[in-house]
């Protein structure tokens, strides 16, 4: 044992000890076609030598990676990073490391990413960018490894599902709007491809109906969730004569991005103009953003969409799931009672 030292490899191991590479390989995997004498040897050659197996290597061997892929739209945003907690948190206490796939919401991008996961041999995935397209369709129906959808879902695929009811959230977002007098209300929508953005768009328009406001479809308008969609939506909002008095943003980052341009114009919120947002975000609720937004349970959703995967991954269960959170109206100082005098 005089060469006892970290680092060594199966062949290293297999030397000291006497043995095959091949009889080293399946003391290490467990197999139980090797003499308790044999084993006895190899494991302590091991102990001694601080051997650790590489657990990549091992996955690929075995034809699957204790990893999990969580595919979600833009890593930038707090929204998935309160998710991801979640997820991360449930996969490591039940022995699964979590690799994140960035999307970009592009289509492209997730299919390389989905068959990334397919070529790697990943033991489950969490999606949760994944658009609504049957381009997608194929490749997620010849993944091998389980998957949950988070936030999204696609008709045409039946697999684990964990959503809130973004149905429910446009209409609160809408009815609270029209509840404060405004009768004139836009929709800064995200991606068309998204179940999450059709369905607060759905949601948005029954409470439209139900309180008899006319839908003008030129005031709903598709931002991509970022920043500066939020800006354009306001410079736009800017260059009209008959401005709507409130406006319902699909996500925080883009309700941000409109509060920021109209304070440069001198616009007042929420004398001139009410602002809801939909999120929560850590930040919404600091004083001087003072956002009134729709509350998504964030890191129990990424929990709870983690905890279907494992039951998937250990075959613990055999039909579907499908859990629905409920949003939640938060207000704050971005919303008030339409004034009489509309800003022109």
């Amino acid at each position: 044992m005089a060469e006892n030292r970290e680092g060594l490899t199966i062949n290293e191991i297999a030397r000291l000890a006497g043995v095959s590479r091949s009889t080293v390989s399946r003391v290490i995997s467990g197999h139980t076609n090797v003499k308790p004498e044999t084993r006895k040897l190899v494991e302590e050659v091991i102990r001694k030598s601080n051997y650790r197996p590489n657990p990549i290597a091992q996955g690929l061997v075995k034809g699957s990676l204790k990893m999990i892929g969580l595919l979600i739209g833009d890593i930038r945003n707090p929204f998935y990073a309160e998710i991801a907690r979640g997820v991360e948190d449930v996969a490591h206490k039940s022995g699964y490391m979590v690799v994140f796939f960035n999307s970009d919401y592009d289509i492209d991008r997730e299919l390389f990413y989905l068959q990334a996961a397919q070529q790697f041999s990943f033991s489950g995935l969490v999606l949760m960018s994944v658009l609504d397209t049957q381009e997608l369709v194929p490749v997620l129906k010849n993944i091998k490894c389980p998957i949950v959808m988070l936030n999204r879902y696609i008709r045409s695929l039946e697999t684990d599902v964990v959503l809130v009811d973004n149905f429910q959230g446009g209409y609160l977002a809408a009815k609270h709007l029209i509840e404060l007098g405004h009768t004139r209300i836009a929709h800064l929508a995200g991606p068309s491809l998204s179940t999450a953005s059709r369905e607060r768009i759905a949601g948005f328009k029954q409470a439209l109906r139900e309180y008899g406001i006319k839908i003008n479809e030129r005031d709903i308008v598709q931002g991509d969730l970022r920043l500066e969609s939020g800006c354009q939506f306001a410079r736009r909002w800017l260059s009209q004569s008959n401005r709507p008095t409130g406006i319902f943003v699909a996500n925080d980052i883009m309700a941000l991005g409109v509060m920021d341009e109209f304070q440069k114009q001198g616009v007042n919120i929420p004398n001139d103009v009410s602002i809801v947002g939909y999120d929560d975000l850590p930040y919404a609720g600091v004083k001087q953003i003072g956002l009134t937004t729709i509350r998504q349970p964030h890191y129990q959703m990424g929990a709870m969409a983690m905890s279907f995967l494992i039951e998937r991954i250990r075959n613990t269960e055999t039909f579907t799931q499908r859990m629905t959170f409920m949003p939640e109206l938060v207000v704050r100082s971005t919303t008030a009672p339409v004034s009489k005098e509309v800003p022109s």
